[in-house]
């Protein structure tokens, strides 16, 4: 619940897409929302329980960005 949050502008939030209030049909999506680049100004805003959440995440973002730079490259060069 720390990073729960209806504020769209926040950069971590814990949120969901569902409102029992307003939606007639359910369709319920939860979703934890990081971003990520450049790592080091959000990385310390995360979560950090599980221990190892930033780490693991921090490295998953770093490969991601690896792999859509080579992907723009591949494109730029065909």
């Amino acid at each position: 619940m720390k990073s729960y949050s209806n504020d769209p502008t926040k950069t971590t939030r814990l949120s969901t897409s569902f409102n029992v209030k307003t939606e007639k049909v359910s369709n319920w999506r939860d979703f934890l929302r990081l971003h990520c680049y450049p790592l080091e100004d959000y990385v310390n805003k995360w979560p950090s329980n599980p221990p190892s959440f930033r780490e693991d995440v921090a490295g998953y973002c770093t490969s991601v960005r690896g792999l859509v730079l080579r992907f723009v490259e591949a494109i730029s060069e065909s």
